[in-house]
């Protein structure tokens, strides 16, 4: 199918804002607590101005190698070889992200809704909904983006001042008083936050304003950032900070405390898990087309309904691998934070350089 430069400024924003902002959001007030205690905000901000460097070079990269797909600049900078490798590498990376927040996806749903329903069969359904919503290819996820944009964040704008009632803003107080190595700790373990970024590398070829992509793209981290940080800063102020430490998925215990005043809605719990299932699949549905296009291209396998087949009992697999939600943790904050800065950090600014040494030999010949 022909996607040429039909994806405007406000698809890429979308794209990246609904690809990011995964089920993370409901367990990263939980986590920064229990490393940094009230100052979690203040780190969303430090996390945020690094990732907005990574999609900077990432965007300058883009523009130095002509807007190609991620396949060809890889393997005009690496060599055809070296170039599939870190294909595969950026396809493991995408499908553990999606595979781990699948397993967390599917414990939440068994946990507040489907207690009885075996967790392999929800896997197994919502990998089949997947591929059945990426069969679009490109403009069916990016028009899906579009709606999910707003069915997601005008919600929880809208409710966030019912969960502020009888907060406590003091909450967020004092600030820098941990040690250094502690911030460290934090920014390694939470940039999992943010690793959806890379989606960038699906839409940049078909943008129709090539030369607005960097400034779009910094503004979706900006928002993502001011997102994180207002949700961390009320979850703060909801619950005190040991109370934060102890809960698994602290955004979900908010809205569930929800009680506006003449509502028809009784069960906010319900509400909560409507917005637990937008904020993983749209992450799901982002990430699994986009390693499918990388398949694609890279094996030149001609259509996404045949990598995603492929795709799909990976993506099973690396769900059913850890034993508990304990050990799905420790995965996402230590082993997979290694993974995504040697993938998604240092690629690019390899990339650069490369492109850096390139252009000086050019100008050198030309001389």
């Amino acid at each position: 199918m022909d996607h040429k430069n039909n994806i405007s400024k406000f698809d890429l924003f979308a794209t990246v804002v609904v690809t990011v902002v995964g089920t993370g959001i409901f367990s990263l007030p939980s986590n920064l607590a229990e490393i940094l205690g009230s100052e979690g905000w203040i780190m969303v901000w430090a996390i945020g101005v690094l990732v907005a460097f990574f999609v900077y070079i990432q965007c300058k990269v883009i523009k130095v190698n002509n807007f190609d797909r991620i396949d060809i600049i890889l393997e005009n900078n690496f060599g055809k070889f070296l170039g599939k490798i870190i294909c595969l590498l950026i396809v493991i990376a995408g499908c553990f992200i999606i595979s781990l927040e699948l397993r967390t996806f599917t414990e939440v749903l068994r946990m507040y809704l489907l207690e009885k329903t075996p967790t392999e069969l929800i896997m197994v359904l919502m990998i089949l909904t997947g591929v059945v919503l990426i069969r679009g290819e490109l403009e069916g996820v990016v028009m899906f983006n579009e709606i999910a944009f707003y069915l997601m964040f005008v919600p929880v704008i809208i409710v966030i001042p019912f969960v502020l009632n009888g907060a406590d803003i003091t909450n967020i107080f004092p600030v820098l008083t941990h040690k250094p190595m502690e911030y460290i700790k934090a920014i390694n373990g939470e940039f999992f936050s943010f690793a959806g970024f890379f989606i960038i590398y699906m839409i940049h070829p078909f943008l129709k304003e090539k030369k607005q992509i960097t400034k779009v793209a910094l503004k979706s981290i900006i928002f993502i950032t001011l997102f994180y940080s207002i949700i961390v800063m009320v979850s703060l102020a909801v619950f005190p900070e040991e109370y934060n430490k102890n809960l698994l998925w602290p955004t979900i215990s908010m809205v569930s405390i929800v009680n506006i005043p003449g509502a028809f809605i009784e069960g906010w719990e319900g509400v909560a898990m409507i917005f637990w299932i937008f904020f993983y699949f749209t992450t799901f549905i982002n990430v699994f087309y986009f390693n499918s296009e990388i398949i694609k291209n890279t094996f030149n396998l001609g259509t996404v309904k045949i990598s995603s087949l492929i795709i799909m009992p990976i993506i099973y697999i690396l769900a059913m691998y850890p034993d508990n939600i304990t050990e799905l943790f420790y995965i996402e904050r230590s082993i997979m934070a290694y993974i995504y800065i040697l993938v998604i950090g240092m690629m690019p600014l390899s990339l650069l350089f490369i492109n850096f040494i390139k252009k000086g030999r050019k100008r050198d010949e030309t001389n």
